[in-house]
């Protein structure tokens, strides 16, 4: 009984510490959702400090309002300007990526040709290499191109990485090689090998590679100042910090609206990505 007793605890305290930890990440994003839903005044008042007046934090609006979501959508259309720059962006890069880590990492795990394992390791170096380093030379190569000051800046560093190749080729490394041999004897091709066969058993990995590739490329902000200038291309990512300080009840509904596409794309493919094996 004793015995019992001590397990159900210890399983009471593993609980209560997990329940914690979800409760220490969901707090910002609850913590937007009430200021995106509180008046302006109240804003303004919570955040206004002075050595006799500390912040005021709450959860709880005094008063009700959807003002902030009628600016943003109605009233500001620069915002949702802003929205579409950053689908115009993270969308490309993510159908990109996705084609050519599938076909890059195919290649790269049952496919055999001269120095396969030494390109790969190419790519290892590549994928554990810092962003920051790879800036300049594609800066100058973008400005040799005439791309400058456009979408394609962006999305063409960003769409061919070494992640998701890396990526892919773990999940592809448990593909049967006896289901692809017999498909080949059977008189298929490689690209019917790829698409139906080795595509259906990586649909886990796919969709895993879609979600982080569209939540990093989603948060871009580094790329978008270095090779943009003209701030009505902003992604909405990099625009609300230059709108922070003199609005802040539209930024927390734009905050709002901006997490809906990565958690839409995370609900669609939530199925295959919670079964997926490497």
């Amino acid at each position: 009984m004793k015995k019992h007793g001590k397990n159900r605890a210890v399983i009471i305290l593993k609980y209560a510490a997990l329940i914690l930890i979800v409760l220490l990440f969901l707090l910002p994003i609850v913590y937007m959702l009430a200021n995106s839903v509180m008046t302006s005044s109240e804003i303004v008042e919570s955040y206004t400090t002075s050595p006799e007046h500390y912040a005021n934090f709450h959860l709880i609006p005094d008063q009700f309002s959807l003002e902030q979501y009628y600016q943003a959508f109605l009233r500001r259309p620069q915002f949702l300007n802003y929205f579409w720059n950053s689908l115009l962006i993270t969308v490309p890069i993510v159908v990109i990526q996705t084609m050519v880590s599938i076909f890059a990492a195919f290649a790269f795990t049952k496919l055999r040709f001269p120095f396969r394992d030494a390109l790969f390791f190419i790519f290892i170096i590549l994928l554990i290499m810092p962003s920051w380093v790879t800036m300049v030379p594609n800066y100058m190569m973008i400005q040799r191109m005439g791309l400058l000051d456009t979408i394609w800046a962006l999305i063409l560093p960003s769409a061919f990485t070494a992640f998701g190749v890396c990526l892919l080729r773990q999940y592809m490394r448990y593909v049967p090689d006896d289901a692809i041999e017999a498909a080949r004897i059977d008189g298929a091709s490689t690209l019917k090998i790829l698409f139906k066969i080795v595509i259906p058993q990586v649909k886990g990995g796919i969709a895993a590679l879609m979600i982080l590739t569209f939540i990093d490329n989603w948060n871009m902000v580094e790329q978008v100042v270095i090779y943009i200038t003209d701030k009505d291309k902003y992604p909405l990512s990099v625009a609300l910090s230059s709108f922070g300080t003199t609005d802040p009840g539209v930024i927390f509904a734009c905050g709002v609206i901006f997490m809906i596409p990565p958690l839409l794309l995370y609900l669609y493919h939530s199925k295959e990505f919670k079964n997926s094996k490497v």
